[in-house]
């Protein structure tokens, strides 16, 4: 698994409901982020980059997904810095990659369609 529900888990006091309505939250509204994200990425439009990567920051460190977290501050840089645009596709792929693999373990894991 490329997430962890620790952080959820204890802000929600193991409320399952709680925990269920934030998984389902995020697999609602990701994949537009994603879609988005993916158009600015393509138009090598830093400032919507930038806006879209801090979007879903919260959400990756949410759900503990540390390694999409981490390749996300790193593009939320370059972006910021105006650099690095090839950089910043190839790590946009990676986290794309990721977070559709993770959005199908949670469907999975919390018996959703």
């Amino acid at each position: 698994m490329a997430y962890n529900l620790e952080k959820i888990s204890a802000i929600s006091d193991g409320d399952q409901d709680f925990i269920e309505a934030v998984v389902v939250a995020f697999i609602e509204e990701i994949p537009a982020d994603l879609i988005t994200f993916e158009k600015e990425v393509t138009a090598k439009n830093y400032h919507g980059i930038y806006q879209v990567s801090h979007k879903i920051k919260p959400n990756l460190d949410l759900l503990g997904m540390q390694s999409s977290y981490e390749k996300n501050l790193q593009i939320l840089s370059w972006a910021k810095a105006e650099t690095n645009i090839a950089d910043i596709t190839n790590t946009f792929s990676e986290v794309q990659r990721s977070i559709n693999m993770n959005i199908e373990q949670l469907k999975k894991e919390f018996n959703l369609n």
